[in-house]
């Protein structure tokens, strides 16, 4: 008996979903005045985003996902609804990222507290100089994760998560992210790159370095693109319930033709 509670591992980001760590927007988002300072387009609609939110919650319960809620966070951060980008899941425990923008900060200690709550062991929180939200960390496969260097991920940040992830004989390969530096453009590769099966992923190639796309290429990873418009909309962040089952975000049907296209033509999957 090890004497801890929950022992999550992850080394994909296509395979069968058992457990999630959620947080549903509550009282939160009534702090929000100024949504140019959270870089939102407008004011938060909490009915709305607590609806889309009870959505996803209801999809991942009905494919058997066990969901854990994070209930109370301070009623400061706003954004902690984005729980995948503060840490992820790794043999058995968490690695806790350090956000690196102003109002994320503190989002840390909700999911660690949460993490602890659940009996699940902290092996390592990103300190110091460094920078690291695991909206950059996308796994190639069992044994390589891409991690993106942008304005949340520095090379101190990338430098802590490869001594962690060496010690599982994991490799890290690096991608800038196009456009991004310390104050602007894209804060996660998520946002220009998924993984939705094992040899597929969706991707926005004007973001990402062609040494990329050609290890992509060199290790069987088809790539659909996906048109700038719809980027913007997400649509390369999805969720991947089982492996042939994946979430798309609403609103972009040239992604999703293009990857029904691609399941014709002998691809598994479906893209609700």
């Amino acid at each position: 008996m090890s004497g801890w509670g929950l022992r999550p591992s992850v080394r994909s980001d296509t395979g069968t979903l058992a457990e999630v760590l959620v947080h549903e927007p509550g009282e939160e988002f009534s702090t929000v005045v100024d949504p140019d300072a959270w870089g939102w387009n407008g004011l938060p609609r909490r009915k709305r985003v607590a609806k889309e939110h009870a959505a996803v919650v209801e999809a991942l319960e009905a494919h058997d996902v066990t969901v854990h809620y994070i209930e109370e966070v301070d009623p400061e951060l706003a954004e902690f609804l984005f729980v995948r980008d503060v840490g992820f899941a790794l043999e058995g425990g968490m690695v806790i990222a350090s956000m690196v923008e102003e109002n994320r900060q503190g989002e840390e200690r909700c999911l660690t507290e949460a993490a602890v709550d659940l009996g699940i062991p902290i092996y390592h929180t990103v300190h110091g100089s460094g920078g690291f939200e695991a909206g950059n960390m996308v796994w190639l496969d069992e044994e390589t994760v891409a991690v993106g260097r942008s304005k949340t991920t520095n090379a101190e940040g990338i430098r802590q998560l490869r001594s962690v992830l060496s010690t599982y004989d994991i490799e890290l390969v690096e991608v800038p992210i196009f456009g991004s530096t310390e104050s602007s453009g894209q804060t996660h590769l998520t946002l220009v790159f998924g993984m939705v099966q094992t040899d597929l992923a969706l991707i926005y190639p004007q973001a990402v370095p062609t040494e990329f796309q050609e290890l992509l290429a060199d290790r069987g990873i088809d790539c659909i693109e996906v048109p700038m418009r719809e980027q913007r909309n997400r649509a390369t962040s999805t969720i991947a319930l089982n492996e042939e089952t994946v979430m798309l975000s609403a609103g972009n049907p040239e992604t999703k033709r293009r990857a029904d296209r691609r399941r014709a033509r002998g691809c598994r999957g479906r893209y609700p």
